[in-house]
């Protein structure tokens, strides 16, 4: 991992760059099965064979997707032993369906994720500008913004609580939400503790298998802030 600290004005810009860079040989933790309770408006992948209290990741989908649109990435996400509360809705932006989704995840699963979870949020494209707003109404810990629309589709309310790490992942083949010129700026203004991934592939990769390098990318972050 290449870490850069970037002097921007005066203040320390913390930006984390991943240049072509593959994660290999993450091993898998735990395993995880989907969940759809009936009358739910949410699904969830749920851990087991970790150390029990698992952390609460809120996922919001990409405008006009659905969660069965991420299966893959989000199993991937829940095997390295966090619970996905994943809202089942095409219009992610507020926050509200993640901020319910992540609630009811906390009364269903106390058992397993306890009375005082790490809670942080993440989604992709409207979903991932939406992931900010979730942790807002949440009070989340962090912020893991797949390939994030801050532009069209949705905007950043207000800035991130300062001891909140958010990290944004951007492809160089993204010609719908790309880091420049203004999505990278937005997450940047928005996060006290902001870190940058550019990875490989294009708008629609994490939609498939285990999603790619910006899955890859995801990953890390949730084994840093979530699991280590």
């Amino acid at each position: 991992m290449n870490f850069k600290k970037l002097l921007v004005g005066g203040s320390v810009l913390a930006g984390l760059v991943l240049s072509g860079t593959v994660y290999a040989g993450e091993p898998t933790a735990c395993s995880a099965r989907q969940e759809a309770p009936y009358g739910s408006p949410s699904t969830f992948y749920v851990p087991s064979g970790g150390s029990g209290n698992y952390a609460i990741l809120g996922w919001g989908n990409g405008t006009g997707g659905r969660v069965s649109t991420y299966d893959g990435l989000l199993q991937a996400a829940a095997e390295q032993c966090v619970l996905v509360a994943a809202a089942e809705t095409s219009n992610s932006g507020t926050g509200v369906d993640v901020q319910n989704a992540v609630n009811e995840a906390k009364s269903r699963y106390r058992s397993i994720v306890g009375s005082d979870p790490v809670v942080c949020t993440s989604g992709h494209s409207q979903g991932g500008g939406g992931s900010f707003n979730a942790a807002n109404r949440l009070g989340a810990d962090c912020v893991i913004a797949v390939q994030p629309d801050t532009v069209y589709t949705t905007s950043i309310y207000r800035p991130l609580a300062s001891h909140v790490n958010a990290v944004c992942i951007f492809s160089s083949g993204d010609t719908l939400a790309p880091a420049y010129p203004f999505n990278a700026a937005n997450c940047d203004r928005n996060a006290t503790r902001y870190y940058q991934e550019n990875t490989s592939g294009t708008h629609f990769t994490p939609t498939s298998g285990d999603g790619g390098a910006p899955g890859d990318a995801m990953r890390e972050y949730i084994n840093r802030w979530m699991v280590n």
